[in-house]
């Protein structure tokens, strides 16, 4: 789902309500067959993987390794799957050789790429990107857009927000305009 509209229409603030960053004041979110009133944000975080569309707010570690692998340690998945799931989401950002790497040692657009090889590593059936494509180059865009397309082979639920027309039509069967 691509989800496109205008500065200040309120796409962040939906797609926030999905992993509980914020909380309905009326209504109800479902995620699925789940209600998100009444769950904690960790919790409704092993279903729905949010990218941020700064990573400044979402990176703090020491490393980039440290910064993939802290939200499938925090789901409580055992050492060897955090590994196997941190090499393969490194590998599929394109940043396998940056693992020992502070993230402020390299460039916006490869630290965007840390934030989602951190929400890859959580193995969550829904991610959600945040202007996933902003920043980046064309190689960029590229990973991004293969990242995209297997999510979605996998059966995994892709929503993006974007102001990228282009890769909204090209990979989003479906779009809403706020």
């Amino acid at each position: 789902l691509g989800i496109v509209g205008q500065n200040g229409a309120g796409k962040t603030t939906l797609v926030r309500h999905f992993n509980g960053i914020f909380q309905p004041e009326q209504g109800e979110v479902e995620i699925g067959d789940w209600s998100t009133t009444g769950r904690d944000i960790a919790e409704l975080a092993a279903r729905v993987g949010y990218v941020f569309q700064n990573p400044d707010e979402q990176l703090f570690a020491r490393t980039v390794a440290g910064d993939v692998s802290f939200g499938p340690r925090n789901l409580g998945f055992a050492p060897d799957r955090v590994a196997e799931l941190v090499e393969k989401s490194l590998e599929r950002v394109g940043l396998a050789g940056e693992a020992d790497t502070h993230p402020y040692h390299i460039s916006l657009s490869e630290r965007k790429r840390v934030a989602l090889a951190s929400v890859l590593a959580m193995d969550t059936p829904v991610v959600v990107l945040d202007e996933p494509t902003t920043g980046q180059d064309a190689r960029g865009v590229a990973t991004i857009q293969k990242i995209v397309e297997e999510l979605t082979e996998e059966g995994r639920t892709v929503v993006a927000i974007t102001h990228d027309m282009e890769f909204a039509a090209r990979h989003f069967g479906r779009i809403v305009v706020l």
